[in-house]
């Protein structure tokens, strides 16, 4: 029988899925034309040299200010004790190209990429001959990739012919002005810069160049570079044709070589992942610059055996082509969750675990090491995901209906989930928050101790130093921690509830600072409690979560977790502050916000002559569009000190 290689299976895969391969979605019609509705930035070459902010009024809205974390990863961040340090680019579609609204909209189901701490970059991925072929990131996208600790990346696009590539929006890119400089370049790097990402993806798949065009693109990526990073997508290669190599080699390295890094297209054979990196230290480059491409938008489930090459010994990274598929490949969107938990830690949902599925898949955390972005005080999360059905505040529900906003997204439990003793579930719940949509449901039998670890931390101990958790439910809690100086050892801290726990209120007075320690409503049936970590000033904490008791005799038991923090009393976490508001035009029942103000997470709120408050979304920017204000409502801004 005839050997059929990796290779030549996944080009007769791809055949007859060509049009799964494509970055862009079907496009759709612009309907909030006219509703004042601000859209993301896409472009043709011929049409970016005439964009500038001051003239785009759009721009206000496309700005993200979160600056790029800090992260760490080493043994004490990682569960699966097989999994190493790797790095992975994903490749992710969060939206059409066209008609993609800039700051969320009204709808639950949308890619909301829970799992940053396996992620080393992202890129924004889309663009269609029809609608566009230059993508900057939506705002939203990079505030919650940013608060991670993810680069972000922008996307230039070029076609294959069969799918309305045309030769000459490549020639528009690479020209040059009277002082031999490429202009688009400068505006691609100006672009990154006022909507706050980090560089660009160039994925250049229009035949008909030849060696001369191939050299100017070269040119083009290294004067880009010069201003912003460049990633360079495996397609075109020196002699102007579209081989998609699958391999670093002569033909490609050139481009390799003038980038900060390159996805080497997915249809790489087996000996091109050794080959690739030998030919990468060669160039005196490190090998895991070269990302080797997984194909999980037509595959899906199916690519251990694809994983298991790339972590082998050669040191490239991979590159995920689609891991929104969890969400965008399937109509029974209730399913999203559970499809992405599968894909990141494994069907069994334990991260420390490398057990293989009925399909062989094992999940990205057999392989690849947790990161945390904890590295200082104070920190808190209300487990927001970045999309809901609701929206809460201290324990009120102001509002019901469906949402999207990854600005909103708050960082998420490290691990997901590492339940010890009694084996509890764990999952977000979108029907009862303490603040945002959603919290963490703790529910099943607990016939013993409990204890779920959350966050890996990288922090040190202050005097003052408190754990602080706000729950829903009845059960005996304790604080979790462990210690760098003891890094295998649970320390259990008894926590006691808080009078006046730190939470969100308002002031009537623009200006004021919020009061920082509300009392806590009676009827939500949520109570906050703390724990002081004094005792241990001085030592590096690197684990945090809770340990579960009986509060009575065994049984079921059903908990929500709405909020969990680290934090110093009178450090300003849980304070917020309200803006003057400068500018408001109405579109109906939607409306155009702006205010003045620094770099900082703004939420935006209305506010009925009854006193009733709607939570109309938030951002990074100083600007901002509401989709639905209450009929005669006035609109507030308020900033997050957290």
């Amino acid at each position: 029988m005839a050997t059929v290689s990796r290779r030549a299976l996944l080009l007769t895969g791809a055949a007859g899925t060509a049009a799964a391969l494509l970055p862009g979605q079907p496009g759709q019609a612009r309907a909030g034309t006219g509703t004042g509705q601000p859209w993301a930035s896409n472009w043709f070459p011929a049409d970016v040299l005439g964009w500038s902010p001051g003239g785009d009024p759009d721009a206000p809205f496309n700005r993200s200010t979160t600056p790029l974390a800090r992260r760490i990863t080493d043994r004490h961040t990682t569960a699966n004790p097989e999994a190493r340090p790797r790095r992975i680019m994903g490749l992710s579609v969060f939206a059409p190209t066209d008609g993609n609204p800039a700051q969320g909209s009204a709808q639950f189901d949308y890619y909301t990429s829970e799992f940053w701490q396996y992620i080393d970059r992202v890129i924004f991925w889309g663009g269609s001959a029809s609608e566009g072929l230059i993508l900057a990131p939506n705002p939203t996208v990079t505030d919650a990739a940013h608060r991670n600790g993810v680069p972000v990346y922008g996307t230039v696009f070029f076609p294959p012919n069969v799918y309305g590539g045309n030769i000459d929006w490549v020639r528009q890119l690479v020209v040059r002005d009277a002082l031999g400089r490429f202009p688009v370049a400068a505006k691609l790097a100006e672009i990154a810069a006022h909507h706050g990402f980090e560089g660009w993806f160039i994925n250049q798949e229009t035949d008909g160049a030849d060696a001369a065009l191939a050299e100017q693109m070269r040119l083009f990526a290294v004067e880009l570079k010069k201003k912003t990073q460049v990633i360079w997508y495996d397609a075109m290669n020196v002699t102007g044709a579209v081989g998609w190599r699958g391999r670093l080699d002569a033909l490609n390295a050139p481009y390799f070589a003038t980038s900060d890094t390159m996805f080497v297209d997915f249809r790489w054979d087996f000996p091109d992942l050794p080959s690739s990196a030998e030919y990468a230290r060669g160039m005196r480059r490190d090998p895991s610059d070269l990302f080797a491409a997984v194909d999980t938008g037509w595959r899906q489930f199916k690519v251990q055996l694809d994983f298991d090459a790339v972590w082998g010994d050669c040191g490239l990274s991979v590159g995920l082509y689609r891991p929104d598929f969890t969400l965008t490949s399937i109509d029974d969107k209730t399913q999203y969750e559970a499809r992405e938990s599968r894909f990141w830690v494994g069907a069994d949902g334990d991260p420390s675990t490398s057990t293989a599925d009925h399909e062989g898949w094992r999940g990205v955390s057999a392989k690849v090491a947790e990161s945390t972005v904890v590295t200082g005080l104070p920190f808190s999360s209300t487990f927001n995901t970045g999309h809901g059905r609701l929206w809460a505040d201290r324990g009120r529900v102001w509002q019901r209906g469906d949402w999207n906003n990854l600005t909103a997204q708050d960082i998420l439990p490290t691990w997901r989930w590492l339940v010890g003793g009694s084996p509890l579930t764990v999952a977000y719940d979108y029907t009862t928050a303490w603040h945002g949509g959603s919290s963490l449901r703790i529910s099943g039998q607990l016939g013993e101790r409990a204890t779920l670890p959350l966050y890996a931390t990288r922090l040190r101990v202050q005097p003052g130093t408190r754990l602080a958790v706000t729950v829903q439910g009845s059960a005996r809690l304790a604080g979790l921690v462990r210690f760098l100086d003891a890094p295998d050892v649970d320390v259990e801290v008894p926590l006691r509830p808080v009078r006046n726990p730190a939470g969100f209120t308002f002031d009537p007075e623009p200006g004021d600072v919020i009061a920082e320690e509300p009392e806590e409503d009676e009827d939500s049936g949520w109570r906050t409690w703390a724990a002081d970590l004094s005792r241990h000033t001085g030592r590096t904490l690197v684990r945090a979560g809770i340990a579960i008791r009986p509060a009575g005799a065994p049984g079921d038991v059903t908990l929500r977790l709405g909020r969990f923090a680290l934090d110093l009393p009178g450090t300003g976490t849980g304070t917020r502050r309200r803006v003057p508001v400068t500018k408001v035009e109405r579109f109906g029942a939607a409306a155009r916000v702006q205010w003045r103000g620094g770099a900082g997470r703004y939420e935006i709120q209305a506010v009925e002559m009854s006193g009733n408050r709607t939570w109309l979304g938030c951002t990074t920017a100083n600007a901002f569009y509401a989709w639905a204000v209450p009929s005669g409502a006035r609109i507030e801004v308020w900033r997050m000190s957290q």
